[in-house]
């Protein structure tokens, strides 16, 4: 989720099909300031086939120095495998701690909404609904645009983010320090229902339901929270059982306080002067520890959450994601298990531009995410069934790294 002030980049939307000196190298942009840290060289993430060159370290690691980005984690799967992973710069700028695929920790943005569609998608597997039927038959509360106060919404037009249900601020000044003080279901309740203290009729679009795209965070968090509802768990323990567990992710949680704090990933901002506000409709709009001000060159931020969960909260590593990307391009399937159906992962990839949580590009499905200090990747290629995974604690544009990485694992150079 990326608050008020921040351009929210969709997959594949908007973003040019080709970067110039994006081949075999990266171009490079030189960025004055300071460098409290080195990312020229690589934290090695694992052992490569003795036939396979590793990426060249030297690219990755100035394009992050040109675009003031302390840590990096990436991976790169192809069949059923991951064939190479590798992470630079620093985790935690100020205990000197690496940024890894494997050890590193960090929340993921709003590629959790592909981790929250699977949950979804599950749950009609079993029957409990269909995709065309009214979400509000689930609630104790009326679900419907005002505007528009026959026409039912449900759960594809959440899936396909065209529910007419907008973001807030009232949405992004939920950001807080440390894990979320409220309930995916208390959030929720308040941003729907006419009485609660998030509601306004802002929080729903002039379009009809399902006739209009409109990426919604707001519409992915009441997603997770009829997962709750139809599941009869809270969100986290459904994910914990019918998803981590399947795919081998033992440390991934919605939550701070479950993980090892030495593990996550601090986010950071660069700034280049003094600013009130390092990320502005964003909770208090610095996301800083207690006492601390934003200050010239990079801020640290504190490990910070907001209680919608479903859009962007996961948090886990690189290899973990890793084998949730492989099971979905092998149709669902995760070494001897079975994530979904064969023929669900197809509907759910399926359409132009769009799916059912997944954007398209080219002949890649995938998802990013922004958020304060943080910029996350995700994107596949199902047919060649090769992927590539970029976990980065700054807020950037990774659409250099991408290219490079998939450039070189299509030609086989990983």
């Amino acid at each position: 989720m990326a608050g008020r002030g921040v351009t929210r980049r969709q997959f594949g939307l908007g973003v040019a099909a080709s970067v110039p000196g994006a081949g075999s190298t990266l171009a490079q942009r030189t960025i004055a300031g300071p460098r409290s840290f080195d990312t020229t060289s690589a934290v090695d993430g694992g052992q490569l086939p003795p036939s396979r060159r590793r990426l060249d370290a030297t690219a990755i690691a100035s394009w992050m120095a040109s675009q003031n980005v302390p840590g990096l984690a990436a991976c790169i799967a192809q069949g059923d495998k991951l064939v190479w992973h590798d992470g630079y710069g620093m985790a935690n700028v100020s205990k000197r701690i690496p940024f890894t695929p494997d050890r590193t920790l960090f929340h993921i943005a709003s590629v959790t909404k592909t981790i929250t569609a699977t949950a979804v998608m599950q749950l009609r597997d079993r029957g409990h609904f269909h995709l065309d039927e009214d979400v509000g038959r689930f609630l104790k509360f009326s679900m419907r645009n005002p505007r528009y106060p026959e026409r039912p919404i449900t759960f594809k037009h959440l899936l396909t983010h065209t529910s007419s249900i907008n973001d807030t601020d009232t949405l992004y000044s939920t950001y807080s320090i440390g894990d979320p003080a409220m309930s995916l279901e208390e959030v929720v309740t308040r941003y729907f229902t006419m009485n609660g203290s998030l509601w306004s009729r802002r929080n729903f679009g002039n379009s009809a339901p399902g006739t209009i795209m409109r990426y919604s965070n707001a519409g992915f968090s009441l997603l997770g929270y009829l997962v709750e509802v139809i599941g009869r768990q809270p969100l986290e323990e459904y994910l914990q059982k019918n998803i981590y567990r399947v795919l081998g992710m033992h440390q991934t949680s919605f939550y701070i306080a479950k993980l090892d704090p030495d593990r996550q990933a601090r986010c950071y901002t660069y700034s280049r002067r003094v600013s009130a506000s390092l990320c502005p409709g964003d909770g208090d709009g610095n996301l800083l520890p207690v006492g601390v001000s934003p200050r010239v060159g990079y801020n640290e931020h504190a490990l910070y959450s907001y209680p919608t969960l479903a859009d962007g909260m996961v948090r886990t590593s690189a290899s973990q994601l890793a084998n949730f990307m492989i099971a979905m391009m092998n149709g669902g399937r995760f070494g001897a298990d079975r994530l979904l159906r064969d023929e669900t992962v197809a509907e759910m990839l399926n359409g132009h531009g769009r799916g059912l949580g997944w954007f398209k590009s080219g002949h890649h499905w995938g998802h990013d995410g922004n958020d304060p200090g943080c910029s996350t990747e995700m994107m596949f290629d199902p047919k060649r069934k090769v992927g590539l995974i970029i976990l980065a604690n700054a807020q950037v544009n990774l659409e250099q790294v991408k290219v490079l990485l998939m450039t070189e694992a299509e030609q086989g150079r990983t």
